[in-house]
């Protein structure tokens, strides 16, 4: 059976969010699903860090072209007719001439949409349409998202599953010889921090956290902690970098841009918390790969927060302040809670693997190209 993909995302120089999602499933997949034939489309030669190798897929290199995904892929696919597409986005052809598997990584711009532009909201509701008229099968990052899909688009539930995303290797093995003192210098860190990992968009809700932050320390003046927001900008980052100018710990509030995969395991496992409080989350990756590396969390009670940390976080409500504020101090001053934080979420994290995100996307796969 041939499994066509879109891997261009798992091609890019900085690979965020989905890229990773991309890259890992992709990473896993072989091992997953034997049975299947990739065949990875891309727009550019694959990169010498690309998860795949000539030796476990096929690639094919189409131009480069604005509208790459309906003047390149589209005709390519309804020639090469593979049993099944794939893309770890809801950006697929108007036509493939095959069946279509999506995953789809949450709704947030049906949810918040005055936190997306209005291009941004067209742009997605168009692809949600497609994906909800044409594939075959939509994965789910989480029972959340597929709660929105079946509740607020009215999805059928046999048209949905959910497959967790999983923690690479690099966050579950120990730490390379002299790995801390590399990644302090290489990024320049401060000796104590509370971590953020992510992009700079309005529902990661980074203007609370980091009035929670300035809470904090203004009641606990003795804690040497900095903020570190590690993530470039996204979409209307202004009102984040406002927040952090105005605080009354602006010095303390770091915004470190983009974080290169390599080094990402060093920052976390350096931190003395990850604080992530979206207001909205398909999965929430670093909530999982903080706990993998043993540093506690403090994540919001919304959206799909609770199924990644399970017991093994802080949960908060993501508006309001004090809460959060509160949680980070118990965090940082409570030996005890922490303990529990620690060896709760290395078992919370234990239960996730790309392998069986994999084995899920393959099932999916599979199912539909049967029923076609």
């Amino acid at each position: 059976m041939i499994a066509a993909i879109d891997g261009r995302l798992a091609n890019r120089t900085e690979r965020v969010g989905v890229g990773r999602y991309c890259a890992e499933v992709l990473r896993a997949l072989p091992e997953a699903a034997p049975d299947l034939a990739l065949r990875v489309y891309l727009d550019a030669p694959p990169r010498g860090d690309f998860p795949l190798t000539p030796a476990r897929a096929e690639f094919r290199v189409l131009p480069p072209a604005r509208g790459w995904t309906q003047r390149r892929l589209g005709p390519a696919l309804r020639g090469d007719r593979p049993d099944v597409f794939y893309t770890p986005t809801l950006q697929m052809p108007l036509g493939c001439g095959c069946p279509v598997v999506a995953t789809v990584h949450d709704v947030a711009s049906t949810r918040f949409p005055e936190h997306f532009t209005p291009a941004q909201r067209l742009t997605a509701w168009l692809r949600l349409r497609q994906a909800l008229l044409t594939a075959a099968h939509l994965v789910c990052d989480s029972g959340s998202a597929r709660d929105d899909l079946l509740g607020l688009c009215r999805l059928s539930p046999e048209r949905a599953s959910v497959a967790f995303a999983g923690c690479a290797p690099e966050f579950t093995a120990p730490p390379a010889p002299g790995e801390a003192a590399t990644v302090r210098e290489r990024l320049r860190l401060p000796e104590r921090y509370v971590l953020y990992v992510g992009r700079i968009q309005p529902r990661k809700n980074l203007p609370r956290l980091i009035a929670a932050f300035d809470a904090l320390l203004a009641r606990r003046p003795e804690l040497p902690h900095h903020l570190l927001i590690a993530g470039g900008d996204g979409w209307l980052p202004e009102s984040s970098h406002a927040a952090a100018r105005a605080a009354a710990q602006a010095p303390r509030i770091r915004f470190a841009g983009h974080v290169p995969d390599d080094a990402l395991p060093g920052l976390m496992r350096g931190a003395d918390a990850l604080a992530l409080v979206s207001l909205w989350e398909g999965f929430g990756l670093p909530v999982l790969e903080a706990m993998s590396l043993g540093v506690p969390v403090v994540t919001s009670n919304y959206s799909s927060l609770p199924e990644v940390a399970g017991n093994a976080a802080l949960l908060v409500d993501p508006l309001d302040t004090d809460a959060i504020a509160d949680a980070l101090e118990t965090v940082l001053t409570d030996g005890a809670r922490r303990e529990e934080c620690v060896r709760l979420g290395h078992a919370q994290a234990a239960l996730f693997s790309w392998t069986a995100t994999a084995e899920s996307i393959a099932r999916a796969l599979r199912n539909a190209a049967r029923r076609a």
